[in-house]
């Protein structure tokens, strides 16, 4: 499943030449833009990396998730990454441990690239895995994404780890692969919320391999029965928190009512929101908000709401890499055009293979499409669209593989 060990020699080299360069300009980056690349201030504290590390020097400090306010505990995150970044802070002090974790980005995002092989194999093969992790290894959003302490890099690696069990627990049908996918399900949740909605990816493969009722059953309630095993302490302490069942977060109003205003121009017909007392409060009056906005403007010019929510929205999401601050003297113009040039690449090889009715490829489109749907009712951004790249650099490996270099000969069947 992991091994590698029957690949050819050729492969092993070029693999482990792609994941050494790879964790050597990530630990590169890291430390020479780490300290450059925050979002916030740490004196306003006014952007999400700034505030997930008070968030973790809270946590060791008193023990309390915060993330808005120091005086009020927090339902507002997930705690997955706070909790991590406090676990390196503990061990090496307040910026130490700020260090310490990007350093340990950079090992994720090693781990990842080994996962983009594997992932690419079992659905096509080693050639085009390779050729996938090559691409991938070009991407200067990559190493961006390394120094900045965001949910991005632990998300992407969980998300490919939970794609690869789930093409193995799909064609084997085993109950121990459905258990693994359910611990990793539970922990791309406690990271990001929006992997709630995997299960659908998974449902949609079921119906189209015809699994049986009973199997659908059976895998179903032991993959629930483990995700709510490692949710429960979240969930208690929720409850014990605020009195209430909060399975995930209360945190999308504000998404939500940004997503509202056609191509977020707040310009037009501006509806204020109020705040309320509390963090939940004043989600909730964003909630009621953006559905105002929604009754009261969509209904006078729908088709203009439809466009957005359905094609702008995506060109928001896939238009851009998610690379905001110029590192390695690469101008984001640069990194746009590979951006752009692996979308339309991997959209073509999906066209191909639809055509083809390659079913290996299939679920890695249902993933595709699924987090499109997840976003499109929020403000969307390149920085969502970051963790899903890997499966457009595997089919842009493949289409490669397939149109340039098998066809010319560079690399027959039986030869690497």
């Amino acid at each position: 499943m992991f091994s590698i060990k029957k690949e050819d020699k050729w492969i092993k080299i070029s693999l482990f030449a792609i994941i050494v360069l790879f964790f050597i300009v990530n630990l590169y980056a890291v430390l020479k833009y780490g300290n450059e690349n925050y979002l916030g201030s740490f004196k306003k504290f006014d952007n999400d990396d700034v505030k997930y590390i008070r968030s973790a020097w809270e946590l060791v400090d008193k023990g309390q998730l915060i993330y808005h306010r120091v005086d009020e505990p927090t339902v507002f995150i997930m705690p997955a990454l706070p909790y991590a970044l406090a676990f390196f802070v503990k061990i090496f002090g307040k910026f130490g441990g700020i260090i310490a974790f990007r350093i340990f980005q950079a090992t994720l995002q090693a781990a990842s690239m080994y996962l983009i092989f594997l992932i690419g194999r079992k659905v096509f093969n080693s050639r085009a895995a390779v050729l996938g992790c090559f691409l991938n290894l070009l991407y200067i959003a990559e190493y961006y994404t390394t120094t900045v302490i965001l949910t991005e890099v632990l998300f992407k690696f969980l998300l490919l780890l939970l794609i690869f069990v789930s093409l193995y627990a799909i064609e084997e049908r085993r109950l121990s692969y459905y258990t693994i996918g359910g611990v990793l399900w539970a922990l791309g949740c406690l990271i990001r919320p929006v992997l709630a909605a995997y299960p659908a990816a998974i449902l949609i493969i079921w119906i189209i391999k015809k699994y049986t009722i009973k199997d659908m059953m059976k895998f179903t309630m032991v993959t629930i029965l483990t995700f709510s095993a490692v949710m429960s302490p979240w969930w208690i302490r929720n409850y014990a928190v605020f009195h209430r069942f909060i399975p995930l977060t209360l945190s999308s109003g504000n998404p939500f009512l940004q997503g509202t205003y056609v191509n977020y121009d707040q310009s037009v017909d501006h509806v204020p929101s109020k705040s309320g007392k509390t963090e939940i409060e004043t989600n909730q009056n964003q909630i009621n908000t953006g559905l105002y906005r929604l009754k009261t403007y969509a209904v006078k010019k729908p088709l203009k709401y439809v466009c957005w929510y359905t094609v702008g929205k995506s060109l928001r999401l896939w238009s851009g890499p998610f690379y905001w601050k110029k590192i390695f003297g690469i101008n984001y113009v640069a990194a746009a055009i590979f951006h752009c040039f692996i979308l339309v690449l991997g959209l073509a090889e999906s066209i191909r293979l639809f055509i083809n009715k390659n079913k290996q490829f299939v679920f890695l489109f249902i993933v595709i499409v699924l987090f499109d749907l997840i976003y499109i009712p929020y403000y969307t951004m390149d920085r969502y669209s970051y963790p899903i790249m890997p499966i457009l650099f595997i089919l842009s490996g493949y289409g490669i593989y397939e149109f340039i270099i098998r066809r010319v000969g560079i690399w027959k069947r039986n030869e690497f």
